[in-house]
């Protein structure tokens, strides 16, 4: 698990100011008990410096200490403990200021009747209330005695009084008067002292360290709590940062897919504009900016046949979910702008309002997820510069023209009325309208990204704003348009951040060029070739081997763009026939523009053919070329559960493919390829 320099650093941080908080209450309840000790001792100091009561006491024990001594001294060769323990004990007894007796031989003259193997013998005798006689007698044995104070300082004086000291029995504070016991030569051969207690003091220490103890218990139990919580804490930090971890290599991948999803929707959006130097009767510049990696705005355009083709869109919501909407909104549109213009109806008054239907028509149909999108759909002749055009729910564009009119209008709103926006609602009828352009006059469309950009203060531009630039500026070229009012967009907002996608699209009619009138016709208009009659004738035999029928219906293609207005009519005769319901129409159609696509741009065929006929409740439909071999039911399908940049480029129209068909058969027969897609009759 990799955790980053930062975090790393909080924890460190957490951990020392836990130690050291744990270090100082330590030190906190040692120097608190070293100093009460030390008050102690002061207080006990100052006791036996009391002269009078220190006096008094002083002549009393050192008195009863003198009359028990000879007692002691004639026992002091044969020694009977249970005797001296009846001495002593007398004395406790009959003396309150004394706690205990102390008698300790000098190791030369331990008594020889007693053993203990490390030349040291003594009797400490003391009041012991629990005890059955009041009195308790200790041997000293394994404690060294002869370094204590009491023993070592009155061997060669006649009596010694110690300074106070921790008792190890009933008291923590007392001190001793000692004398020596000499024997009948004048030698020192025992030591006998008298225990005196500070009871006072003793009974407040007792309780000091009683509370202490408890104290100690409570401290030791709080601190326990304190370092199980910081544990616990440490645990869960940790935890998070393995989640925080987790999420981070999520992000970083989402963020990857993210990158790929915008490479590839910026590659959708045409960025090859015409009119700089190519044509003469139109220019045309755009500019998409999204507010994240992926948006929903979109632009497109199409010029055919004398025609453009164009729009401008902004779908409902942001990120992923809006930019799949838009991919598809724009390849419908793409699509039907493309029928329209290639093999137009004479009987249809508004081609830019029938394409928004069908749009409408097909979104509604196939998404549930209640996004929407706004659209501006226009179709500019470009021989008279009649425009028609619908608006779903879009701002309104602006018409800038090259010179100011007699009333002194630079520019103004198109008129529109209003259509609801593609995808809200499938029976929608919607409204075209037209109007007649100018030599000169710019249509400018924009998406809201523009009237609604906000400043710091979230003050908008407004299209009161945008129409008043418009109005004022002197400029004549789209691009110069689109450049300058993307740049007051930008200063506006200042520092703010982007909310929101920013497309523009600004569009020139220069009039009519007559030198175009004798140009060669577009491959939408010619004819098919002869070299296409007999391919095609040599392709249907060629299918004949594998089950199509002779008598199929069938028509042959050149593998170029032309093939789009035959194949289309082909489909319809050949869907009709068979009873296919709208959506399994759609479906089928579908599928064979992508297979038929695949071969036209892949295999370097020359030709195609296509043959229809239904078996049973079956509608087949064969796709015959002689192109290169390929075969879509055993080509690898593509993972899509693999990140898009990590996967192998393509794949994707084979599993489109199959998925809008109910069946896939195909053959290779004497250097032809035959695909058949099969589609159910419901």
């Amino acid at each position: 698990m990799k955790i980053r320099q930062d975090t790393k650093l909080s924890i460190m941080m957490v951990v020392a100011a836990a130690l050291l908080l744990q270090m100082s209450e330590t030190l906190e309840y040692y120097s608190t008990r070293r100093s009460f000790n030390a008050q102690l001792t002061e207080m006990a100091l100052y006791d036996l410096n009391d002269s009078h009561r220190i006096s008094q006491v002083k002549q009393e024990v050192e008195a009863a200490t003198k009359d028990i001594l000879p007692d002691i001294a004639h026992q002091i060769n044969e020694i009977d403990i249970d005797t001296l323990q009846i001495l002593v004990s007398k004395l406790i007894n009959e003396q309150p200021q004394i706690a205990g007796i102390s008698i300790g031989y000098l190791p030369e003259f331990v008594p020889k009747d007693i053993d203990f193997g490390n030349q040291r013998f003594g009797l400490y005798i003391y009041e012991n209330h629990k005890a059955k006689e009041g009195v308790e007698t200790v041997e000293l044995r394994s404690k060294d005695y002869t370094q204590r104070p009491w023993f070592k300082h009155p061997i060669n004086s006649s009596g010694y009084w110690s300074e106070p000291y921790d008792g190890l029995y009933n008291y923590v504070l007392m001190f001793s008067y000692s004398m020596p016991i000499r024997n009948q030569d004048g030698k020192t051969v025992a030591i006998v002292a008298a225990d005196v207690p500070l009871r006072e003091v003793s009974k407040a220490a007792n309780d000091f360290y009683e509370k202490q103890r408890k104290s100690a218990m409570r401290n030791f139990l709080f601190n326990l709590s304190g370092i199980l919580l910081l544990g616990f804490i440490v645990y869960r930090a940790f935890s998070y940062l393995r989640r925080l971890n987790t999420v981070y290599a999520e992000k970083e991948r989402f963020t990857g897919e993210l990158k790929v999803a915008h490479d590839i929707q910026q590659s959708m959006i045409p960025k090859a504009f015409p009119g700089t130097s190519d044509r003469n009767d139109l220019e045309l510049f755009a500019s998409l900016t999204p507010a994240r990696e992926v948006g929903g705005d979109f632009y497109d355009f199409l010029v055919l046949n004398d025609h453009v083709c164009f729009c401008i869109g902004d779908v409902s919501g942001k990120g992923v979910p809006a930019s799949m909407l838009m991919t598809v909104t724009r390849t419908l549109f793409r699509t039907e702008a493309r029928s329209a213009m290639l093999t137009p109806d004479e009987s249809v008054a508004n081609e830019s309002a029938v394409i928004v239907e069908r749009i409408n028509h097909m979104l509604c149909e196939e998404q549930t997820s209640g996004f929407f999108a706004t659209m501006f759909v226009g179709m500019l002749d470009l021989k008279t510069g009649r425009l028609n055009y619908c608006n779903a729910g879009h701002e309104a564009p602006l018409l800038i023209h090259d010179t100011r009119d007699a009333s002194g209008i630079k520019s103004e709103s198109l008129h529109i009325v209003p259509n609801l926006p593609v995808g809200a609602l499938s029976n929608w009828i919607y409204e075209g309208q037209s109007t007649k352009l100018q030599p000169g006059d710019i249509l400018f469309l924009y998406t809201d990204g523009l009237s609604e950009a906000r400043n710091i203060s979230g003050e908008l531009l407004s299209r009161k704003r945008v129409l008043q630039l418009a109005q004022q500026s002197e400029i004549h070229t789209p691009e110069e348009i689109v450049t300058m009012m993307k740049n007051q967009a930008e200063e506006h907002a200042g520092n703010a951040v982007q909310s929101d996608d920013l497309t523009l699209m600004a569009l020139k009619w220069k009039g009519r060029d007559e030198s175009m009138d004798n140009q060669t016709p577009s491959a939408a208009t010619l004819p098919i070739s002869d070299k296409a009659d007999d391919d095609g004738k040599n392709l249907q035999q060629q299918a004949a081997y594998h089950g199509i029928a002779p008598n199929a219906d069938t028509v042959t293609l050149l593998a170029s763009k032309s093939y789009l207005p035959q194949m289309k009519s082909f489909m319809i005769k050949a869907t009709e026939r068979a009873g296919l319901n709208q959506r399994a129409t759609k479906q089928l159609r579908l599928a064979v523009e992508e297979a038929v696509a695949n071969v036209v741009h892949h295999s370097h065929a020359d030709t195609v053919t296509l043959a229809s006929e239904i078996h049973g409740n079956q509608l087949h439909l064969s796709i015959i070329d002689n192109g290169i071999p390929f075969d879509p039911t055993t080509a690898q399908v593509t993972d899509t559960a693999v990140p898009a940049d990590k996967r192998p480029i393509g794949g994707l129209g084979i599993i489109f493919i199959r998925q809008m068909s109910d069946d896939l058969e195909y053959h290779r027969y004497n250097e032809q390829n035959i695909l058949t897609i099969k589609k159910n009759i419901n």
